[in-house]
């Protein structure tokens, strides 16, 4: 009988050319998107004068670009295969990046960051189904997407620290090496994706038509509980990004901006510390429970950032520190939630579906903006606590409508 347990070496002999690919495809590009995208403010700011309300509206139109076409990128890769879909994308992506690095006109620089947004769904949410199509394991198809989220924050701490290197005099030329990444990223792809089993492309008969996939996730409860729920978390963890800088820079501390860059130091520190010997803690708890012990971590921090000030300036590193736990514990556990739930036939559906909860990584900067300017940091994070306590109840509600299922199914 096969061990429950999930770090075996035996699983990683399971993993095919293709989900390796993937993750060390996935290491490279975000890498490369790290060591970029940093500076893309800067230079704007600098070379071209952009406003902040330009920058914004460039970035939150790509974030919500890439949310709404995810869901149809996912239904796309389900009928014609995710080694189509993929292909375009890094093709897309090539250009979009690689065309970043050298516009000179502001225009130019609108079309091709939404650009860059639409190619996300097309690569990473894509990435995932390949993972979950050829993996039959659900052990293994765990381990594995733990593995592609770590190589996502591994890339998040290297690449800010090669492009710090590189590009503090040209950091607009880091996009040209970000777009040959997809060229590589994209090579890999074509060589591997033609060999093996490639799933996913399923005749007319077994995948419906998209206003009918769209029926039938919408109508699939438990999906639909945990992407408000994730939707909801995105907004919280944004303002970490977004609002939290804003607020230290405006207290008037000295030395504000090293405050700012040491928070993000000690979000990317600790999810590649942690993330793998959490997940070995947690183990013998069900995704529910991991899960809800990752939100009550969220709303630990959140609670703190509400009674933090500039007398004590440590309280940001600790709530920071616990938001990062409290991360690396809930966002793979929904992945591992959604490879669980989404029929095959709709697995690229489902995924993409998911992407919509970016709405609320998007909307995060406009209004926690706001509600800086209008009431105040207390307000906003006394917000992110009662959208954690939501979340809460909605995982307990989520787990028992799948308690009743299951039940119902024995």
């Amino acid at each position: 009988m096969d061990d429950n347990r999930l770090f075996l070496k035996a699983r990683f002999a399971r993993f095919t050319q293709s989900i390796w690919t993937v993750i060390f495809g996935t290491l490279l590009v975000r890498t490369t998107y790290f060591m970029a995208w940093p500076f893309l403010i800067v230079f704007l700011y600098r070379d071209y004068q952009a406003s902040a309300v330009t920058i914004g509206g460039m970035l939150a139109f790509s974030a919500m670009l890439g949310c709404t076409a995810g869901f149809y990128i996912g239904y796309l890769s389900d009928l014609f295969g995710r080694r189509t879909i993929m292909l375009i994308g890094a093709a897309l992506a090539c250009v979009a990046y690689g065309g970043i690095g050298l516009a000179d006109h502001i225009w130019l620089f609108y079309v091709l960051i939404a650009a860059a947004g639409l190619t996300r769904p097309m690569l990473e949410e894509v990435a995932k189904s390949v993972i979950s199509d050829q993996l039959t394991n659900k052990k293994d198809r765990e381990l594995a997407l733990n593995l592609r989220y770590f190589t996502i924050n591994l890339g998040g701490t290297l690449g800010p620290l090669i492009g710090i290197t590189l590009g503090l005099s040209q950091p607009q030329s880091l996009f040209l090496f970000t777009g040959f990444s997809y060229i590589l990223y994209g090579c890999a792809l074509l060589m591997v994706l033609n060999k093996g089993k490639v799933h996913a492309q399923h005749d007319e008969a077994q995948l419906p038509h998209f206003a009918a996939a769209f029926a039938v996730i919408s109508k699939d409860r438990l999906f639909m509980i945990l992407l408000l729920a994730n939707l909801l978390l995105m907004f919280v963890y944004a303002q970490v990004e977004s609002s939290l800088p804003q607020v230290i820079v405006r207290s008037g501390l000295d030395g504000a901006a090293e405050i700012v860059s040491s928070l993000v130091l000690v979000n990317t520190i600790t999810c590649i510390l942690f993330q793998f010997p959490l997940l070995r803690l947690l183990e013998p708890l069900s995704l529910f429970m991991r899960a809800k012990i990752g939100i009550v971590l969220f709303l630990i921090s959140q609670i703190g950032f509400v009674f933090t000030t500039k007398d004590w300036p440590q309280g940001w590193y600790v709530c920071s520190f616990l938001l990062s736990v409290g991360e690396v514990i809930v966002f793979p556990t929904l992945g591992v939630q959604l490879d669980r739930l989404a029929p095959e036939h709709l697995r690229g559906s489902y995924y993409g579906a998911m992407g919509l909860s970016g709405f609320g990584f998007a909307i995060a900067p406009l209004l926690g903006g706001l509600m800086i300017d209008m009431g105040g940091s207390s307000w906003l994070y006394s917000l992110c606590v009662l959208l954690c306590i939501l979340v809460v109840a909605l995982y307990h509600r989520a787990q028992r409508h799948d308690d009743v299922v299951a039940r119902q199914m024995a």
